[in-house]
């Protein structure tokens, strides 16, 4: 009965809450939304609204799966072994205080305890060279690969991976699956990747602006915590704080490790950036079929502009005496650095004081920010055709995002992100920032006649419209060629 009095003074409350946010907005005079950053604010207003339903909870959740019992079912999960990038939130084996560790642990320990399932992993060099080799000899041998989404995609034309829009057991409209990459990434409204809170790798593999407090400070330049919100943040800014902070420091006429630079970067961050201006190598008609935009003025352009800053003076595009990008920023080389999130973690007991920032927009009428994300290094989990019962992968599958969004996004947003790594308070909505804001491109991740690759590897702005215009014709035709291997007439 106090549940139920409590139940409903909160929904009174939240009725009370809404009257009074619609009044506000009705007022013109009421200047506390900021443009600049809508999606983190939208975001943390979903977040808080979740966070008032009774109903949303880990118990509500797993009375969702109250009828189970898979009979100690061996739930067999292909992943990436033990590298740079290597998976590290699918098996624990005791806990350890480590937040990651124990938050997987929890969640699995719940599919055994609800479920009847026991997660089983099998670590290789290439998860989907060691699936293919399972299909084609038609083995079920693994329930899900969980790859790096350009080696995913590779082998989407074999017709290797199962549809999800099929398997009725996957809850495809759930908060815990990542709604941008299902929309991003569909092709024909089939879906053959799915990631969100099942997992970290694909936060890990999404793309931050990472910069160095003392340097900013020591040159007075401007906060870039303010230029975000205030829409201020833009390529050009980035190009002019660079050159502003990039010295010979020992002043030997050279280029080395011993000197400072205003931006630490690499030539993906070409197209890495070209995404972060709303731009793409695909976009998709009404028939959800990729369409090439990559030869649009404004593609061009944009293509042109990253590539003007990667290639300035202001900055460190290699490597020198082997010390690499991640080492010469925690040593405090240099003012900005782009790279995965990865590093936010791992950049924990850098003596190096950082902030965290989108990337920057194309310029300040640019509607929003956007973040982009390793092709090759963002995990996501798909289905091997070969396997038996879809229904029960399927439906273990669901569980185990719905109790990962309990278990294991705490732990790495909370307690590791959060509560350990980030350095500041301002930091934190620009995570959220950057987490709600991914631009998925197909073409990242079929690379349809070298389109990608291409952007990638460009140098010289001043052949950007004529390289891309040679690849139309290779990239019309793999892209018609993949099409036909879905049986989808393009």
């Amino acid at each position: 009965m106090k549940k139920k009095i409590i139940t409903m003074l909160l929904a009174m409350l939240i009725l009370l809450q809404t009257v009074a946010c619609a009044e506000s907005s009705e007022n013109p005079d009421d200047v506390s939304a900021d443009p600049a950053v809508t999606t983190t604010d939208v975001g943390a207003s979903e977040e808080a609204a979740a966070e008032t339903e009774p109903e949303d909870s880990i118990e509500s959740v797993i009375a969702q799966f109250s009828d189970r019992d898979y009979e100690g079912y061996s739930f067999r999960i292909l992943d990436r072994g033990d590298t740079y990038w290597g998976t590290v939130d699918v098996i624990a084996e005791e806990m350890t205080g480590e937040a990651i560790n124990d938050g997987v642990l929890e969640r699995n320990n719940l599919l055994e305890e609800k479920l009847n399932v026991v997660v089983v992993e099998q670590r290789e060099g290439s998860p989907v060279n060691t699936m293919k080799t399972a299909v084609a000899a038609q083995s079920d041998d693994f329930d899900v690969v969980t790859d790096g989404l350009k080696p995913l995609a590779g082998t989407v034309s074999g017709g290797n991976l199962r549809d999800f829009r099929e398997i009725g057991e996957v809850k495809m409209d759930q908060k815990w699956w990542d709604q941008h990459l299902i929309s991003g990434m569909s092709v024909a409204n089939k879906v053959f990747f799915m990631t969100g809170d099942i997992s970290i790798m694909d936060n890990y593999g999404t793309w931050c602006m990472m910069f160095n407090k003392g340097i900013l400070n020591d040159n007075a330049l401007e906060n870039p915590y303010d230029l975000v919100h205030e829409g201020k943040w833009t390529i050009d800014k980035l190009g002019e704080m660079s050159l502003a902070t990039t010295v010979d420091l020992n002043g030997d006429g050279k280029w080395t490790a011993d000197d400072q630079y205003g931006f630490i970067s690499e030539s993906y961050n070409t197209y890495g950036l070209y995404i972060c201006f709303g731009e793409k190598i695909t976009d998709k008609d009404e028939n959800d079929l990729p369409v090439f935009v990559y030869n649009e003025e404004s593609a061009i352009n944009s293509i042109i502009k990253s590539l003007e800053v990667q290639y300035s003076n202001g900055c460190n595009m290699g490597l020198f005496s082997g010390l690499s990008r991640e080492a010469q920023f925690q040593a405090g080389g240099g003012l900005f650095y782009f790279a995965g999130m990865i590093n936010i973690t791992a950049f924990r007991d850098s003596e190096t004081d950082f902030g965290i920032i989108p990337a920057p927009k194309y310029n300040e009428e640019q509607e929003q920010y956007y973040s982009t994300y390793s092709p090759e290094n963002m995990t996501a989990y798909s289905i091997p055709v070969t396997v038996a019962d879809i229904a029960r992968t399927g439906d273990i599958l669901e569980a185990m995002a719905a109790f990962s969004a309990y278990t294991l996004t705490p732990a790495y947003y909370d307690k590791t992100l959060m509560g350990k790594s980030v350095r500041d308070a301002e930091s934190e909505p620009m995570i959220e920032l950057i987490l709600n804001s991914r631009n998925f491109d197909l073409g990242s991740i079929f690379d349809w006649g070298g389109t990608a690759s291409a952007v990638r590897s460009m140098s010289d702005p001043n052949t950007v419209a004529s390289t891309l215009k040679k690849l139309d014709k290779a990239a019309e035709k793999t892209m018609t060629r993949f099409l036909d291997s879905l049986e989808i007439d393009g």
